[in-house]
Order: structure tokens, then C-alpha cells, then sequence
């Protein structure tokens, strides 16, 4: 059965954040996830887990500069001193959360700048994280996010970031397919997941459009979800989506798949 993993940035918003950690826990589920945990105490999110019997299941690297829009630092020709420092703080909550894998969010690029301009610094700044989190049993996840979202976003198509992971050849960089910006950007899911499944570690799902429930939109969630768990999927998949209304009313469609306990 496929493990789901309830993002706490998103779900249960009509709770303060630390009280979504228990909320998930009761609707049945085994793991969290969250977005960018840096405003909360480690010690404080940690305590949660312990308390509720959760796994911390990823969280996304520091992004740089918020007020700015920057959508992390790999990308960015100068920062990589601001890059180092973001690894060093990922690792402190990673390691005080027991978090085995950090998402690397590539960057938007330069003004006037392609991909092909700048992939040889992000080689360099992904095998940088690579090396720093590999001692530590940590995996980097690469996620491709779609240009309907981010306009200016480094790495939007699942091929580039799948080239990257090949050519950089380490065991702990891993593909994060977000289901909801593939689809937005390029479609095809089936199809993709058959093809790189070998480099597939986390999944994450949302209705397009809207970013709601998985039931709501055009993707077809109970095939795909059926597909994983016929290809033998063992990773987790992250439930990253805005709910419609009540997080828990709107967690049906995983109980009526079985993938949550029935109330």
C-alpha cells in the first residue's frame, strides 16, 4: 500500500502549525512534510513528532532571499556562499527532525540567462549538497516545478532534471515528481513515471487546476496512484494540495482508496 505523507504548510491551515502535526496523526496519517519549517523551533516540530509517532518525510531546503521571490540558490552565479549556508541550516533541521531526505530547490535564472548558461554551476552546487549530506544518510531531491507557476524557474521539465541526476550519478540525488506542476508544465504522467521510475524517490499530488484535492481536476488519480502500486513504489507520496474546505472532509478520496483508516 502506498504511504502518504500529509504536507502541514498546506493541510490542516485552520490550525496553528503546531497543532497541525497531531491533527495529521489523527486522520491516519504516518509521516508530514513541510515546505520551509525555518520560522518554527526544531526542537519544538521534533517534539511533535515524537509525540504523535510521525516521520518527517521531507523538507525543502532554505530558498533564499522570501522577500525577494527567490526559489533557492543553486543557479545563482555569486551566491555560493548563501547556497553553503542554506546546506548548513537544512542539515540542522534535517537532522533535529530525523529527515532522511531535503528537497534542492534549483533557483529562478539570471535576467537574460538560459538553463544551458548556468548548468554548470548548478552540477557544481548540487554535487556540493550531495557531498555535504551523503555522510549524514541524507538524500537531495531534485523537483521540476512548472513555469505556469515559477515564469523564471531553472529546472521546469522532469528530462532536464532527470539529466542532471544521471550525469551527476550519486545514489543520494533522487527525482521529486510533483504530479501537479508536470501536468501543468508537460503532461504525459504515465508515461514519465514508467520511464524514470529508477530515479523516482518521493511523489508528490494535487488537482490541476486549482491545486485542491487529487479527485478534483483533470488528472486521473486512481489510475496513477494504481500504476505506483503496481510498479512497486515504496516511497512516500507527499500530499501537497490547498483543500477546498475542512483538511479532514476533504481527505475522502484517500479513505475511500484505502489509503487512510476509515473515520
Amino acid at each position: 500500500m502506498l504511504k502518504l505523507s500529509a504536507n502541514v504548510s498546506l493541510l490542516f491551515s485552520e490550525l496553528p502549525f503546531l497543532e497541525r502535526f497531531g491533527a495529521a496523526a489523527r486522520a491516519g496519517f504516518a509521516a508530514v512534510e513541510a515546505m520551509y519549517p525555518y520560522d518554527q523551533r526544531v526542537e519544538d516540530m521534533a517534539r511533535e513528532l515524537r509525540a504523535h509517532d510521525l516521520t518527517q518525510s521531507v523538507i525543502n531546503l532554505p530558498p533564499g532571499d522570501a522577500a525577494a521571490a527567490e526559489k533557492g540558490l543553486a543557479a545563482l552565479p555569486g551566491r555560493e556562499r548563501d547556497f553553503e549556508a542554506s546546506l548548513e541550516l537544512g542539515l540542522e533541521y534535517a537532522q533535529g527532525l530525523g529527515c532522511e531526505r531535503v528537497h534542492l530547490l534549483t533557483g529562478n535564472l539570471p535576467e537574460g540567462m538560459a538553463l544551458q548558461d548556468v548548468r554548470g554551476l548548478l552540477v557544481r552546487n548540487i554535487e556540493r549538497a550531495v557531498r555535504f549530506f551523503e555522510p549524514h544518510g541524507i538524500i537531495v531531491l531534485l523537483e521540476p516545478l512548472s513555469l505556469q507557476m515559477l515564469p523564471r524557474y531553472s529546472l521546469p521539465r522532469v528530462e532536464d532534471a532527470i539529466a542532471l541526476i544521471e550525469d551527476i550519478g550519486s545514489p543520494s540525488l533522487r527525482l521529486q515528481l510533483d504530479l501537479y506542476h508536470t501536468q501543468m508544465e508537460q503532461g504525459n504522467l504515465a508515461a514519465l513515471i514508467e520511464r524514470y521510475e529508477a530515479h523516482i524517490d518521493y511523489i508528490q499530488v494535487a488537482g490541476v487546476p486549482g491545486r485542491h484535492e487529487p479527485t478534483v481536476g483533470e488528472i486521473n488519480y486512481a489510475y496513477l496512484l494504481d500504476l505506483l502500486t503496481r510498479r512497486g513504489f515504496q516511497g512516500w507520496v507527499g500530499c501537497e494540495y490547498v483543500p477546498r474546505a475542512d483538511t479532514v472532509a476533504g481527505l475522502h478520496w484517500a479513505r475511500d482508496w484505502g489509503l487512510l483508516p476509515q473515520r
